[in-house]
């Protein structure tokens, strides 16, 4: 079975987004990478895009590549 952190867990209509913060991966469903950071600056201190990764229908991968 898939790890939850590794599955797309956004609402309908949402996009899955995972914050990578001090305790583990924050979930996040998001209209887009501006959305989803502010959504993470919700649950820690100091976010930094770089740890922002958006899932592409397979996996989690970095939102700059």
């Amino acid at each position: 079975m898939t790890a939850i952190q590794n599955r797309p867990l956004a609402a309908s209509g949402l996009t899955s987004y995972r914050y990578v913060g001090r305790y583990g991966y924050v979930m996040i469903g998001a209209r887009d990478d501006a959305d989803a950071l502010r959504e993470a600056a919700r649950s820690t201190n100091d976010v930094v895009r770089e740890k922002l990764e958006i899932w592409n229908g397979t996996k989690y991968i970095a939102i700059d590549r």
